[in-house]
């Protein structure tokens, strides 16, 4: 098994890869390996072009979001890693939701039932909200989420400072916890239970 960690900073090695890195202890004590994935500033915006629905991967210039969607399809579970800016998720962060879920939409939803967690740091306040952003991702890709004993965050400002959260520290390594549990359930359970059939979507709107 294999669990890829979104980290949606532009730090590479702030708080939220150390938050990042708490639960792929617990990962790598439960017999599963991780992996973490930099956003950074590298991402361009979606732009709406709906040309994935075609090709099933991306048309815009090559910016490693392709090759990012492939590894999230190949692993069994992913985290969703985000600071909080401005009671919100980073822009970066929101490039990659975006374009992944338009082309996982586009491709027969390939994170389907795969177990997906969401996981902010926050330096004061937001953080719920960020969480929220996060989550609606998660249930329109229809992806499986684990719980923990508080919501999924830890605080901290300058690096390191996440670490010192004693509270966010359990919350991150129990939420660990629970993915892994979940992630071995779901395997044991494929070869006794198949999935369902995923049916055509309506699209419809508020005019017709």
């Amino acid at each position: 098994m294999k669990i890829i960690g979104i980290n949606g900073s532009p730090r590479a090695n702030g708080n939220t890869r150390q938050a990042l890195d708490l639960m792929g202890e617990v990962f790598h004590q439960e017999g599963i390996d991780f992996e973490v994935l930099h956003i950074g500033h590298q991402l361009s915006p979606c732009s709406g072009c709906f040309r994935c629905a075609k090709t099933h991967t991306c048309t815009l210039p090559d910016d490693g979001l392709n090759e990012m969607y492939q590894r999230l399809i190949q692993g069994d579970g992913v985290v969703f890693g985000s600071p909080v800016y401005f009671a919100s998720i980073t822009s970066g962060m929101r490039c990659f939701m975006d374009r992944i879920g338009c082309i996982d939409m586009n491709n027969g939803r390939q994170l389907r039932f795969k177990v997906g967690a969401p996981l902010v740091v926050a330096r004061r306040a937001g953080a719920v909200n960020a969480i929220d952003e996060l989550v609606h991702y998660l249930n329109y890709a229809q992806m499986v989420m684990p719980g923990s004993l508080y919501w999924p965050l830890a605080y901290g400002n300058k690096p390191g400072e996440v670490l010192q959260d004693a509270e966010g520290v359990q919350t991150v390594q129990v939420l660990a916890q629970s993915m892994a549990y979940l992630m071995k359930v779901l395997e044991a359970g494929k070869a006794q239970i198949p999935q369902s059939e995923l049916p055509r979507k309506v699209f419809t709107n508020f005019v017709r």
